[in-house]
Order: structure tokens, then C-alpha cells, then sequence
């Protein structure tokens, strides 16, 4: 059962409500944005929610085991700080949300009612349709380590033990040019080898992705350039002069690791572990078969 402060407890119970609901967006680059379905903005917790978005929610269903509840919100990309692009860009999948029942007379009386994130976003011509799924989505996510033989820490991260930020493997990039195949062409790494920010990161610094990080697929030199192909991002969004940084690519390979970084004390994989042929052999003449270490 829900506990609700005694001030919107009591507004429930007066028999004439003023009620709205009231989301809070915080997308994965960490801007926020506020929609009301109310007629005129509201404002609390040092946050504005607009009503020129036309959000309306649906029916929505709690579930008392650890199935995902699920609800959907409908709007209309009439505001300027949500647009088709952004929709396209994906800046809004997995978004968190937070849906309040707010007393639009008085907005100090409210109930968080769920926290949500976004997960399928369907588009109509101007309207989208977002499915909201609980935190109980989460459970459905990889949790711990996996053996296998490439590292699965983050380059840069405690378990890696590198400083990703050192001038050495990471440098800042301005944007160039965008063609029309999704490439990017960036300056800022014409002292760095051909290849060298493939599989790397780039953490943007300004434009409408400022904080967030997506992967670099390649890095290849053109006459001369520098040219960026992104993983999971589409490029409509990137303007001429924004800027990111860079980060060194790793593949995640024992060689690699111990070679190109020195770090062959801290890679987080198996390089040794038994591949699925290992079952299908059979002890040959010349075998060490005295238990000792295979490897050094």
C-alpha cells in the first residue's frame, strides 16, 4: 500500500482534487526535462515541467512478484527540447523517468507514484508512444563476471588500474565534417597512429550528446584525416565544432593488454581457458601430461 504524506492524504480525501501527473526525464547525458499534463507550468525541486509536450499517460499494471511492470506515455514532439532528431538519436532510450501525482495549487503536496525507464519508443508522423519499464527490468541484466577470454573490465576503470585520461591514451577531438554514411571527420589526433581509437571511447564534452559516451568501431586515416566511425549513434544530432574526448581503443586481448599497455598483471579475462574443441582431444606421444603449469 502506498503511504502518502499527510498533506496529499488529505487532498485525496477532500472529495475535490486538483490533481496532475508531472514526469521528469533524465536522459543518459544527464540533461533533464520536465512535461505536466496540466495547462500551465509547474515548477518544484528546482525543476520546470512544461505542458507544451501533450504528454498522457496509460493504463498501467504492478505486478507483486518479479515480473517487469509495464506503462506507456504518450506525447506530441511539439517542444523545442524534445525533438524528432532526438528520437531518432535514441538520446531517449533507456531515460530515466520519474511520474509524480502532483496538487497543481500546490505543488509541495506530491507523490513520486513510479520511477520508469524508457524502454520501446514507437514513432507516428509527430507522435511517439514510450513503454515504461520498472526498475524490476534490471534484473534482467547481466550481474557479476562471465569466464571468458577476453577482459570485461572497462579500460580505465579500478579493475584495469590505467589512467584512461593520461595525456598518453586519451586526447580531446573537435568535429570537422559529418558524412552522409554516419562517419565523422575529426582534428586533435594527427599525432596519434592510424587505427589508434579503434574500439576506443569517446566522452563528448559539448552538443546535444554533452557527457554522454558512445564507442568508436574505426579509426582510419584519409588523406590525411582523421575519420570516426560510432557505434549505436546516429549522426543528425553532431554539429560542426563539437567536441569529445577520446579515449584509446583495446580490444580486450591478453597480447594486447600485456604488449601495447604493460597491464598484464591486471587483464580481467581467461586467455588460458579450455575452448569447446578441448573435450574432443585425446592424449597424444610427446603430451605433458605431468600436471604441471601450461602456461607462463
Amino acid at each position: 500500500m502506498r503511504q502518502f504524506s499527510p498533506a496529499f492524504d488529505a487532498h485525496l480525501k477532500s472529495g475535490a482534487t486538483s490533481l496532475c501527473n508531472c514526469w521528469l526525464l533524465t536522459l543518459r547525458n544527464e540533461q533533464q526535462l520536465g512535461f505536466t499534463d496540466h495547462d500551465q507550468q509547474i515548477a518544484f525541486d528546482g525543476h520546470v515541467f512544461e505542458p507544451k509536450a501533450g504528454f498522457q499517460p496509460s493504463a498501467m499494471t504492478d505486478k507483486r512478484n518479479e515480473a517487469v511492470d509495464t506503462a506507456e506515455v504518450l506525447g506530441f514532439v511539439d517542444d523545442e527540447r524534445l525533438t524528432e532528431q532526438m528520437l531518432r538519436a535514441g538520446l531517449l532510450a533507456n531515460a530515466q523517468v520519474d511520474w509524480w501525482w502532483v496538487n497543481w495549487r500546490k505543488p509541495e503536496e506530491r507523490h513520486l507514484m513510479r520511477r520508469d525507464y524508457i524502454g520501446e519508443i514507437k514513432q507516428v508522423d509527430n507522435r511517439f508512444e514510450a513503454e515504461l519499464r520498472s526498475h524490476h527490468a534490471k534484473l534482467n541484466q547481466k550481474r557479476g563476471r562471465i569466464y571468458q577470454r577476453h577482459c570485461d573490465a572497462q579500460f580505465g576503470d579500478g579493475r584495469c588500474g590505467i589512467d584512461a585520461n593520461s595525456a598518453s591514451f586519451s586526447g580531446t577531438v573537435t568535429v570537422t565534417a559529418i558524412a552522409e554514411d554516419g562517419t565523422i571527420t575529426v582534428t586533435g589526433l594527427e599525432a596519434r597512429a592510424e587505427g589508434w581509437a579503434s574500439k576506443g571511447t569517446m566522452h563528448w564534452q559539448s552538443g546535444a550528446y554533452k557527457n554522454d559516451r558512445v564507442s568508436i568501431a574505426q579509426h582510419a586515416r584519409t588523406s590525411g584525416e582523421d575519420v570516426l566511425t560510432l557505434s549505436h549513434i546516429k549522426p543528425e544530432l553532431i554539429e560542426v565544432g563539437d567536441m569529445a574526448r577520446v579515449i584509446i581503443g583495446c580490444d580486450k586481448q591478453f597480447s594486447t593488454c600485456r604488449d601495447k599497455f604493460n597491464n598484464s598483471a591486471n587483464f580481467q579475462g581467461f586467455p588460458h581457458i579450455p575452448g569447446d574443441d578441448f573435450v574432443l582431444r585425446y592424449p597424444r606421444p610427446g603430451d605433458d601430461l605431468s600436471g604441471g603449469v601450461l602456461f607462463k
